[in-house]
């Protein structure tokens, strides 16, 4: 049996009640002192004394709580001895002869109306603790109530006396920690304690009978050092199971208690640049889980209650709070009707500052990448802004000076003019291509294998030196889209403008791996000829828009010749 005694708050004073319990007690230990003589303690004397102990209760008790029935009982216990010695003296008259008949004569049914006044005066609530704080009062009864009863009649009057007075000293000091107890543990928990503790010697006494019996069939010599040894020997070995099958039950029913280093790193393992920040809440509750005992854990962000009430007793809701600021909710359902355990109650209050860092750092984490969505969707904005500039204006001029150079070509054809021309047109498609970049159009009707196969066509006779593969399992996200596009869209011009290559391959991939979080991955690898890379412009900005939405960008050089620019963006949504 283990018992947390709530001694509640220190008084202000003493207590009225207590006074008067001490008082009684005092009176009650009269008959105990007279009835001590000098060659000699009678019977009478050891009946009178084992009610001292009541009134000690009644003054623990009491001073916690002056209202206590329990207490107010125990005081009235404590004044036992008078009531017989009135008794006694009605009955057979004056004397401690008498009082040590009268005692020997009703020893016995005293202590069951004592028994019984005291489980009139437990209150009994429906709660599973106070069930619990009966059972032990039962068997503390009926323990107490046998022993007396065994030595009244199978022994003398003292050693039943003797039984009756240290019976009743103990079961007045356990019953004082059970009233004040709130907290009990389940009630097979003692009996698997006994089975356990007991068990080695029980085997190591089965294999010192068997080593025995075989040493007298066999008739060999040093019977007796060779069962003692065994027997040694088999309880050293079967102490330390016994010890691993009470830990396995225990962590079975409890769980492990404590987060371990390894559970720290489970839970870290997914914070990398990639990593949904999501994922980590369930393994936090995950491990929550596991280390309380409990059947269902969940980490729910925001500040407001969860909309599923805590009425039923086995789900219980903890505010997560991080200076002050409530972050989220830690719902915990038991597997007992009647909520968690102590122990398991005490070892989710140890891990909330914990999970309520978590539960912050994964706030952040969403609000960081809800930052990155809306900067994103502020430079699109911005991009479509400058479309309208460019579509609008500068579109328009140079169509017109293209048209007057062509006229004046026919008119009066110069190198100077072809010249002009040639580079008016080269101008015009470096345009239509940087608007195509800003604001894709081919992406609007979400086919990005489509758009991507149109932009390869897009770069006219060089196409036929450009392999394109896709393997797409699921429709990306916009913002997802249209960075893949952009980054394909960079490779091939940089591979033609500045590698010169006459061979460029092209692979864009969206598929989910086993453990890995899903990615859009893009790769141009051409085999131009290579050399130093000076991230520009577009290169610059690419790189810039991966990050934003969590991803990165690498270019590096092949060898002996070429160029491979790499594009991971993970995918939130689909």
């Amino acid at each position: 049996m283990t018992s947390v005694p709530d001694d509640g708050p220190p008084p202000a004073g003493v207590p009225v009640a207590v006074l008067v319990a001490t008082l009684l007690a005092a009176f009650g230990t009269i008959p105990a002192l007279m009835g001590v003589t000098s060659d000699s303690i009678t019977v009478g004397a050891i009946y009178s004394s084992a009610w001292l102990v009541f009134g000690f209760g009644a003054a623990v008790l009491l001073d916690r709580d002056p209202h206590d029935r329990v207490g107010r009982v125990f005081a009235g216990l404590s004044l036992t001895p008078l009531a017989v010695v009135g008794v006694s003296v009605v009955v057979s008259g004056v004397g401690w002869g008498s009082l040590t008949r009268v005692w020997t004569a009703i020893g016995w049914p005293v202590v069951a109306v004592v028994l019984a006044a005291v489980a009139w005066a437990v209150d009994l609530a429906v709660d599973r603790m106070s069930r619990r704080r009966l059972v032990w009062l039962v068997v503390l009864s009926a323990a107490l109530f046998a022993a007396v009863i065994a030595t009244r009649f199978l022994a003398g009057p003292v050693q039943a006396a003797m039984t009756a007075m240290l019976g009743l000293w103990t079961f007045a000091a356990v019953a004082t920690r059970l009233v004040l107890a709130r907290q009990f543990r389940p009630l097979d928990e003692p009996l698997v304690d006994l089975v356990l503790a007991l068990g080695p010697f029980l085997l190591g006494g089965v294999a010192g009978l068997l080593t025995q019996w075989l040493t007298e069939r066999v008739d060999l010599p040093w019977a007796q050092p060779s069962t003692v040894f065994v027997a040694v020997v088999v309880v050293t070995l079967a102490w330390p199971l016994s010890r691993w099958l009470r830990a396995s039950f225990l962590q079975q029913r409890y769980g492990r208690g404590v987060l371990t280093p390894d559970d720290v790193a489970a839970i870290t393992a997914g914070l990398h640049a990639d990593a949904d920040p999501r994922e980590l809440l369930g393994q936090a509750a995950a491990m929550v889980s596991a280390a309380s005992g409990q059947e269902a854990v969940t980490i729910i962000l925001g500040a407001d209650e969860p909309d599923e009430p805590s009425d039923d007793g086995r789900l219980v809701h903890h505010p997560l709070v991080v200076a002050g600021d409530r972050v989220g909710t830690l719902s915990v359902r038991s597997r007992h009707r009647e909520g968690p355990e102590s122990r398991q109650a005490h070892t989710v209050v140890q891990l909330i500052p914990t999970v309520a860092l978590v539960a912050r750092a994964v706030q952040l984490a969403v609000e960081a990448d809800h930052a990155r969505q809306d900067v994103a969707r502020e430079r699109d904005a911005e991009r479509a802004r400058i479309l309208g500039d460019l579509h609008d204006g500068v579109g328009p001029v140079l169509a017109g000076m293209s048209m007057r150079v062509q006229a004046e070509l026919r008119a009066a054809p110069t190198p100077l003019l072809r010249a002009l021309a040639d580079e008016l047109a080269d101008c015009r498609g470096d345009l239509r291509r940087i608007v195509a970049g800003l604001t894709p159009s081919a992406l609007h009707d979400g086919d990005l294998a489509g758009a991507l196969s149109a932009l390869v066509d897009s770069f006219g006779a060089q196409s036929r030196t450009i392999a394109l593969d896709t393997d797409l399992d699921r429709e990306l996200p916009p913002e997802v889209t249209v960075a893949v596009y952009r980054s394909v869209a960079e490779g091939i011009t940089n591979a033609l403008r500045h590698g010169a290559a006459d061979e460029i391959h092209v692979s864009v991939r969206c598929r989910a791996d086993p453990g890995e979080r899903i990615s859009a991955r893009v790769e141009v690898r051409d085999h131009g000829r290579g050399g130093l890379v000076v991230p520009g412009v577009g290169l610059t900005s690419l790189r810039r828009r991966a990050e934003q939405l969590g991803g990165r960008l690498q270019v590096e050089n092949l060898q002996p010749h070429g160029v491979r620019l790499h594009v991971e963006i993970p995918v939130v949504s689909a």
